[in-house]
């Protein structure tokens, strides 16, 4: 049995129904479900899933009256009153200091029960640093695609109010203008497009190697960005998701495989360019700007290599100014790869200050360009 159905029956047998027996005055007034992190939320949970967090598990979204009111009696019921194990199962957890995270308890163990019990607008602030609904331009660069993919997936089993499945809608992708934002700094993080055939030519097999795995990666983020859907944070489900994409996945996948595999290196650039000239049809095809023609530049060193400085162009043209001006281009997971700082809050919320702050002089003077 898949996790997410396990943990809507537990739901349902056990958790509600203890909810309606000690606690009647919010009967109707809350809701029950399943997001957050885990295989089981993006339903791809198997044998091999079952080390940490899976198991029968549940979020109750109170209001903020009733959390104030109820949350604190609430655990404590169901702590004593849950039973020990459900369709066989442990519902009893413990912390794993090695993992970081919550492993199911044995029955000898002191362990404790896996239902969060949270409001919508407390999962908001603790979960993503927001006090609002309605995020800022900068608040939206600030949160990890992951952390996305983490409130809108997995499954609400009840929502009589309405509230986690209206901010589950409201989040379901970034606002246009952020999207436009982060497709700008997807083309121009192609850039090592230009060093392959220069690395290649001069026996650098690891550098080119290198550079073809980053721009391989960059444009799978493309690929995602462009299909309006997020790209999970953990590379073990990144192959899954991105072929379950409906536009350019099934067209491009087997090229960037090739490309990662194959020992000509030349050959590996050239897939590469191809790939980019087919998203450039597909940037055209969707009107996401006017239209724009890719060119080739000439390179120093005399290799001719695609550029996308008119995409990158194109795309700053649509911009509000509030992004415009923002001096850093990208979202916080774009060019940041640390895991410690894209899981949690109180670390990605941070760099808000590198997108509100801005540097005050400027690189026009005799000598100030030098790096």
């Amino acid at each position: 049995m898949k996790g997410l159905e396990l943990s809507e029956r537990f739901f349902r047998e056990e958790v509600a129904k203890l909810i309606d027996k000690y606690f009647p005055e919010i009967t109707g007034k809350y809701a029950g479900g399943l997001n957050s992190y885990g295989s089981d939320v993006l339903g791809y949970d198997d044998e091999l899933s079952r080390d940490h967090e899976w198991g029968p598990r549940c979020i109750i979204w109170l209001s903020d009256t009733d959390y104030d009111r109820f949350a604190h009696q609430l655990d404590q019921v169901l702590n004593q009153h849950l039973p020990k194990q459900f369709m066989g199962v442990s519902t009893r957890y413990k912390v794993d200091n090695d993992l970081g995270c919550l492993v199911m308890a044995n029955a000898d163990e002191n362990g404790f029960h896996h239902v969060a019990i949270t409001t919508v607008s407390r999962q908001l602030r603790i979960q993503y640093g927001l006090e609002s609904e309605i995020p800022s331009y900068v608040e939206w660069l600030c949160i990890p695609e992951q952390k996305l993919l983490e409130l809108t997936r997995g499954k609400v089993f009840t929502d009589p109010i309405g509230d986690i499945t209206r901010v589950r809608r409201l989040f379901s992708y970034f606002p246009d203008d952020i999207w436009r934002f982060k497709l700008m700094y997807a083309w121009e993080s192609l850039k090592n497009l230009d060093i392959i055939p220069l690395c290649t030519s001069r026996g650098d097999i690891l550098s080119a190697k290198l550079a073809i795995q980053q721009v391989a990666s960059q444009l799978i983020r493309l690929t995602f960005l462009h299909n309006r859907c997020d790209t999970p944070g953990t590379l073990k489900w990144l192959s899954r998701e991105f072929y379950l994409l409906p536009r350019l996945a099934t067209g491009i996948g087997p090229l960037l495989e090739e490309c990662l595999v194959s020992t000509e290196l030349n050959r590996s650039a050239a897939l590469l360019q191809d790939i980019i000239g087919i998203f450039m049809d597909e940037h055209n095809r969707l009107h996401i700007t006017d239209h724009v023609n890719l060119d080739f530049s000439q390179y120093a060193r005399g290799f001719k290599i695609l550029s996308c400085t008119n995409v990158i162009n194109a795309l700053n043209q649509t911009l509000p100014p509030e992004l415009k001006t923002i001096e850093v281009h990208g979202a916080i997971d774009q060019w940041i790869t640390n895991d410690d700082i894209l899981l949690f809050s109180e670390q990605f919320t941070k760099f808000d200050y590198i997108y509100k702050t801005t540097s005050g002089f400027h690189r026009d003077g005799i000598g100030d360009r030098m790096i």
